[in-house]
């Protein structure tokens, strides 16, 4: 028996022998059972989230007329609430940014139609009057706040107080004796006394001069008033004039500007007229019976 080589003994297997075991493997691979998972997907049997949870509905927003026709309301009062346009701004009032009409000016509440200016929205609006409807007729006079009405002004205030003068003028003097004697006769009612009424002419032509001599401009807010630094120099010219006249209207005549004593002393003069003042006023007990 011939010897075996061990190079012959270590020789790989031959193609025959391994599909012989790749067809085993695979037969064998077939026949066994096959292993399935079942996996198991459980649904929610109540809604997270939405209007299931909460099926009733939400609290009211409140909306609709807050006031009714021909109430009286202030400027800022809710008029309406509403979603949307539904009503919308007429005279004096104004819409917020939640479409809510406010009332703009103080007055009475009105709900109406306005044709010339929309066919078909509603308006809310406010008078002044409790009687004045709304839409007003074309080229109607423009009611205004306060009852105030169109006034021609004065080309200038010194026309107005010659007119107040005139007036004043134009009232006849009554002697006091026979006034005396009229009311004792009679019941007729006796006029203004004269010299009253010479007092006041006074006062009025002194003003005239006065007013002549400032310069009113239109300042912010509609009104004419005068400037500022004319307001500070008004003691200035006070001054002036009275020493045109020969007068002063200051404490120390001779006042000079940086005078630091003059200063001290009529703090300190003022401190001692206090001072006096709450002594004397120290001696007084108990109130006046």
């Amino acid at each position: 028996m011939p010897a075996i080589s061990p190079l012959s003994a270590a020789r790989a297997p031959s193609t025959a022998t391994l599909s012989l075991l790749s067809n085993a493997l695979r037969d064998l691979r077939i026949a066994a059972p096959t292993v399935t998972q079942h996996i198991q997907s459980r649904y929610a049997s109540h809604q997270a989230q939405g209007r299931a949870n909460k099926a009733a509905d939400g609290a009211g927003k409140r909306l609709g007329a807050k006031k009714t026709g021909g109430e009286y309301v202030i400027p800022g009062n809710i008029l309406f609430k509403q979603r949307g346009t539904h009503w919308f701004p007429g005279d004096h009032a104004f819409m917020g940014r939640d479409h809510t009409i406010h009332a703009g000016a103080p007055g009475y509440v009105r709900y109406y139609r306005d044709p010339a200016r929309h066919p078909k929205r509603k308006y809310i609006g406010i008078v002044f009057d409790p009687k004045q409807v709304l839409p007003q007729p074309p080229h109607a006079v423009r009611r205004r706040q306060l009852g105030m009405l169109a006034y021609q002004m004065p080309a200038s205030v010194s026309e107005a107080l010659t007119l107040n003068v005139e007036i004043a003028a134009e009232v006849p003097a009554v002697p006091v004796t026979d006034a005396l004697s009229a009311s004792e006769s009679s019941d007729v009612a006796l006029p203004t006394p004269p010299a009253r009424l010479n007092k006041q002419a006074r006062t009025l032509r002194r003003s005239r001069g006065i007013l002549d001599s400032l310069h009113l401009t239109l300042r912010p807010g509609y009104q004419y008033r005068t400037s500022n630094h004319e307001i500070g120099r008004a003691a200035e010219r006070k001054e002036a004039l009275a020493q045109a006249k020969g007068k002063t209207t200051r404490a120390y005549d001779e006042f000079k500007k940086g005078d630091r004593f003059a200063a001290w002393r009529k703090s300190a003069v003022r401190i001692a007229r206090n001072n006096e003042r709450r002594a004397m006023g120290r001696g007084k007990k108990g109130g006046k019976k």
